[in-house]
């Protein structure tokens, strides 16, 4: 569960009179809950105060934000991106350090700018030659009128052998899941088929080269995805048309429940999946960003109760402006008031409704295949304690092929993490820890 970003206000302020802030600059504000890379340009036109400047956040989005006014007055420099929510001001320590703040919705954090671009090392990213086919494909979703895009790799000479679909968590993703230069999905396709098994990792839609809207995608419409994904590889003669299994990330996990449950995979494998119902996910997963935070436990049932409310009203609610009337009936009074119109912007969406409408537990009684379930033991966005869930709720059906993994000290990336917070995952070199990927293999190789 990715949705980490939101509006971004930055500010930053200038004295001018022996700096001139031309040029490039870089920063790495720690959000608290996220980190981002700004690349910020500006250049002084002909006359007067008037500067030009442009604005990209390359971990969000490639697109270029062209500010609507940047200007100079006296000491003080002010630029506006209104496309991207940004508006800057600061103080020049040097031709080489800007030192300020940046406010992110209601809060401000410190920020530097500097002339000097941040790096990431990703080494655990495959470089090729690779030692096994790698093609990139299309594929219909014919109920939805669709052509989803992904790459498939498969082993040399591979015949008949063991293939797994993998499917994102919430938000939409490449067939890499690439954030801040990781690319989880490439990391563990090149693993597993260097291991004999053929994988597909598909472009969710509305991204990369899929085709669809992304902004109205559920889980209903991954599982559609999903299941044209598998309808596809059963069409490759280099694959078993009675072993292609569903590895689901985060989300994902609920779309392998739903097809094991009717039958459509012969095995699945969870990558920090819920075991609870969506709406208690959430919950759970607001508990421990902000246990991680430092909040009392006190403050956390507060405001739990409050979000319990809000879901509810949001699970109810016909249209946005009823949603947002009752939550502003709601938060009245509180430390919550006047939350409501971005709460509604979070959560009255048909990707967060289904989420939240979705229960495990049908689908747990009727999963009779193996299960491999794996999770972090910081992970803070799908808390351990789910595979406890997930293990109780499909043996309860008699089902004993259930196997479990908790892994002390990664997050919910299954990196090496401290805090499990999502600030952290930008600065962690490691994608994911190589033992998942041994254990992973290992278990499907013994299928």
């Amino acid at each position: 569960m990715k949705q980490w970003l939101t509006i971004l206000w930055l500010g930053l302020s200038l004295p001018l009179a022996a700096q001139q802030p031309t040029g490039t600059w870089y920063g790495y504000p720690d959000l608290k809950t996220n980190r981002i890379r700004l690349e910020i340009n500006l250049s002084k036109q002909a006359q007067g105060a008037h500067y030009s400047a442009t604005l990209k956040m390359p971990d969000i989005s490639p697109a270029l934000h062209t500010a609507s006014q940047a200007e100079v007055v006296e000491d003080t420099l002010f630029v506006f991106f209104p496309q991207a929510g940004v508006a800057c001001k600061g103080i020049c320590v040097s031709d080489s350090l800007i030192s300020g703040t940046i406010q992110w919705g209601q809060y401000l954090f410190p920020l530097e700018l500097t002339r000097h671009p941040v790096v990431f090392r990703r080494p655990q990213t495959p470089q090729p030659p690779y030692p096994y086919r790698s093609e990139d494909i299309a594929f219909r979703n014919e109920k939805d009128g669709l052509t989803l895009a992904g790459t498939l790799t498969l082993p040399e000479q591979a015949k008949q052998c063991k293939a797994v679909v993998i499917v994102s968590g919430s938000g939409p993703q490449d067939r890499n899941n690439t954030f801040f230069e990781h690319k989880t999905y490439q990391v563990i396709a090149d693993y597993l088929t260097r291991h004999g098994i053929a994988v597909l990792r598909v472009d969710d839609r509305g991204t990369g080269q899929s085709e669809g809207n992304a902004a109205t995608t559920s889980l209903p419409d991954e599982t559609a995805d999903a299941r044209a994904a598998i309808a596809y590889l059963k069409t490759r003669p280099e694959i078993h048309p009675d072993s292609i299994g569903i590895i689901g990330h985060s989300e994902g996990a609920f779309v392998a429940f739903t097809l094991a449950a009717a039958g459509e995979s012969p095995f699945i494998i969870t990558l920090a999946g819920g075991g609870v119902c969506g709406s208690e996910l959430l919950l759970m997963q607001r508990a421990a960003l902000l246990r991680a935070n430092g909040a009392q436990d006190a403050f956390i049932t507060f405001y739990n109760n409050y979000m319990r409310q809000a879901q509810n009203i949001v699970l109810q609610s016909k249209d946005q402006a009823a949603c947002r009337q009752e939550l502003a009936k709601l938060f009245a009074g509180s430390p919550l008031a006047g939350q409501e119109a971005n709460l509604t912007s979070q959560l009255f969406n048909p990707a967060t409704i289904e989420l939240m409408r979705y229960n495990p537990l049908p689908d747990f009684q009727r999963i009779t295949c193996p299960v491999l379930a794996l999770n972090g033991t910081k992970d803070c966005q799908v808390p351990v304690e789910n595979l406890e869930y997930i293990q109780k709720g499909i043996r309860a059906n008699g089902n004993s092929k259930v196997t479990v993994i908790s892994y002390p000290g990664l997050n919910h990336m299954f990196q090496p993490a401290q805090s499990g917070l999502p600030s952290e995952y930008s600065d962690i070199e490691e994608t994911i820890d190589p033992q998942v990927l041994k254990d992973i293999v290992q278990w499907l190789q013994h299928l």
